[in-house]
């Protein structure tokens, strides 16, 4: 039976139960009696029914709700008499979305009142992205006879996972020790694109280079561990933490060609015939380091809060570089092809110490007037020193003695002042100043192209106002001058602005405006964005049987400047032009006319509209509709449990790339049972 064909069977059978509720008498589950804890909680078990149609793997980007068995939530709470055990006092455990949903967890919590306080935690983030990369886009200008276009040809399939554990022990009223162990992997299949170039490419390589990124399956391995202890101390109004440890990171990866031999992603440039036969490419990198982080608290004076911290880290460990391919290429003379071989290699070590000081004082002049004054710097380094080397056919290969140092001196200075001149308004005019020395050596030469200094200044006002508990108005304005943009599309002036109003005319009705406005400009690069974003929500409840809302969004993003390449056929520039609107429609119903039946209804309608093109290029993505639907109907049966129903419809439609447009329904059935 297909799965709309079973949901109109259980939706008959549930429109014939809210008769019967009226006959039932409430029931709530007595605590189950286990050792010394009452115990007592619910699980929500479920399957899910899927039927996609189109681009299955934009719909695994979008959702990846696939079908089959779930417990979808599992919780269990339990508490014993005081004195009753001497391990724990009482216990949760929590967990959700298990069974092949995209992101399941799981927590674990034990207490023992004035002893301790365990804590452990679990979670898993699946990440899905497969764009259709064999899709004909619009005509190219440069090569109108191709059937396909340039897409970005990055795919990936990984799953990253969370884990810690926390031990807190109360040794005195004033005096707790923390234990914490965390860890974090990522692992899984990815597919990206890199360019043959290497250390010491002739002039003419650099053409070649730019215009032929090759497909690369490159498979994900990463994972870091944190062992750490430390101290919470309270004294009087202060208090102070400290936390020592070690932390691993290990990274690793592998970069292989799909398909012998393989052309370049560019249409353009593939339609040349210069295969590459073989790339390969495995870096890897592990790094350690002490960690040392130190907080404090606390009123030298009753009008007076004073507040700091420091943390330092340095990594140190070894690093590892192979790369080599091979194929049909460019020579000295132009427009003649013939097979070259390339390898390249690396060895040395990376440090990177870290350091991050604050403080902060904060001082109440009288009831209505307080001034605060924070100060943090940051020196943030990294140093590689390692032999670079690479060979290009037979010829004497290139050797590199490399020292290679980057540091960033970051201070960053926010004075502030409350004013609360009456008790429904509060104004906070403040500026930030920030100043960046960033410094790169190579060689013990310095880098003019990346080494700057640079000076921001950031005034901002902001203000809430409650007139009264019908109305609530709440926003800023800031602006930003940045005296040394440091990248391309780093704004040298920024203006901006929020606003959120609240209104509520009656108990039952709310209504809310945020809205969101910014313009940012580099004269230099001709780099220009706007943005502008307004949200209007409604919600009614006429009673606990009764509510519906509403709500409307609009976005307009608007962003353009120049392309500088470095290497390649002039010109070297571009120009990359961006702009979208984007409108939300969204709305919902919930009824409950008995007692133990209850329906909802609630939808989405997103409809993207505009075109990122660069000059003399086709583009590549445009308008987007993307409409979804979720019905649901619930009956509580007395002593039994609720049985819930979940109907989604969406399709997603892409107007350039309509090889992505995907359909599906789902019909999820959910029991929730409580014990």
């Amino acid at each position: 039976m297909k799965p709309h064909c079973q949901f109109v069977v259980l939706l008959a059978s549930l429109l014939a139960l809210p008769s019967l509720a009226t006959a039932q008498d409430s029931y709530e589950a007595p605590p189950l009696a286990f050792g010394s804890f009452s115990n007592q909680g619910s699980a929500t078990v479920g399957y899910r029914f899927t039927d996609v149609k189109g681009f299955r793997p934009m719909y695994r980007e979008m959702f990846d709700l696939q079908k089959g068995p779930r417990l979808l939530e599992f919780n269990l709470f339990g508490e014993a008499k005081e004195g009753s055990n001497a391990f724990a006092d009482s216990y949760s455990l929590t967990m959700s979305g298990l069974g092949g949903d995209p992101f399941p967890t799981a927590q674990l919590t034990v207490t023992k009142h004035k002893l301790f306080d365990f804590r452990a935690n679990w979670r898993q983030a699946y990440y899905f992205w497969n764009q259709n990369d064999n899709v004909v886009l619009p005509i190219h200008a440069v090569a109108p006879t191709l059937t396909t276009g340039l897409t970005d040809n990055h795919n990936w399939d990984t799953v990253r996972k969370f884990g810690n554990a926390d031990l807190t022990v109360h040794a005195t009223d004033h005096l707790r020790f923390n234990f914490d162990y965390y860890r974090t992997t990522d692992n899984g299949i990815t597919f990206t694109t890199a360019s043959p170039d290497f250390v010491g490419s002739p002039s003419y390589w650099g053409s070649y280079a730019r215009a032929n990124p090759f497909y690369l399956f490159a498979p994900v391995n990463d994972e870091t561990n944190r062992f750490s202890g430390g101290l919470d101390y309270t004294f009087h109004s202060w208090s102070f933490h400290y936390v020592t440890g070690y932390q691993s990171i290990s990274l690793n990866r592998n970069f292989n060609n799909v398909s012998s031999p393989e052309l370049s992603i560019d249409p353009v440039t593939s339609s040349t015939l210069v295969p590459i036969s073989n790339f390969t490419w495995s870096e890897a990198r592990h790094l350690t380091t002490p960690i040392s982080e130190f907080s404090f608290l606390g009123k030298p004076m009753s009008r007076l809060e004073w507040r700091g911290s420091y943390l330092f880290y340095d990594y140190k460990g070894p690093s590892s570089f192979d790369q080599s391919f091979n194929g049909i290429g460019p020579t000295a003379t132009n427009g003649v092809v013939a097979p070259f071989s390339v390898s390249q290699s690396a060895r040395g070590t990376v440090s990177a110490p870290d350091h991050i000081f604050s403080q902060g004082l904060t001082y109440d002049v009288n009831s209505w007037w307080s001034v605060s004054a924070d100060y943090r710097y940051s020196h943030l380094s990294s140093r590689g020193i390692g032999v670079f080397s690479s060979l290009l056919n037979t010829t004497t290969p290139t050797a590199t003695n490399a020292d290679i140092r980057w540091s960033n001196n970051l201070s960053d200075l926010n004075l502030q002042m409350d004013f609360t001149p009456i008790r429904t308004l509060v104004i906070r005019p403040g500026v930030r100043f920030m100043k960046a020395n960033v410094e790169s050596v190579d060689g013990g030469v310095i880098d003019g192209l990346v080494t700057r200094t640079i000076n921001i200044v950031r005034p901002e006002l902001s203000f809430g106002w409650d007139p009264s508990k019908k109305f609530t108005f709440r926003g800023d304005i800031h602006s930003l001058n940045d005296g040394t943009s440091y990248t391309s599309i780093t704004p040298h002036t920024e203006v901006g602005g929020h606003a959120v109003v609240q209104y509520r005319p009656i108990t039952r009705l709310s209504i809310s405006n945020d809205l969101n406005v910014s313009n940012g400009k580099l004269l230099a690069t001709l780099y220009e964005s706007h943005v502008r974003g307004n949200t209007t929500t409604a919600s009614y409840a006429l009673n606990e049987r009764f509510s519906i809302f509403a709500g409307f969004t609009y976005e307009s993003l608007f962003y353009q400047g120049q392309i500088i390449y470095f290497r390649g056929t002039p010109p070297l520039q571009n120009f990359l032009r961006d702009q979208e609107l984007n409108r939300v429609w969204q709305g919902g119903i919930e009824v409950k006319p008995v007692k133990r039946f209850e329906a909802k209804l609630s939808g989405n309608f997103d409809r993207s509209t505009g075109v990122g093109r660069i000059t003399g290029e086709p583009p590549a993505y445009g308008p987007v509709t993307w409409p979804l639907v979720t019905g649901t109907l619930g009956y509580d049966f007395p002593k039994a449990g609720k049985l819930s129903l979940d109907l989604q419809r969406t399709y997603y439609a892409q107007q350039i790339v309509t090889a992505n447009n995907f359909s599906a329904n789902l019909l999820t059935i959910r029991w929730t049972r409580d014990f």
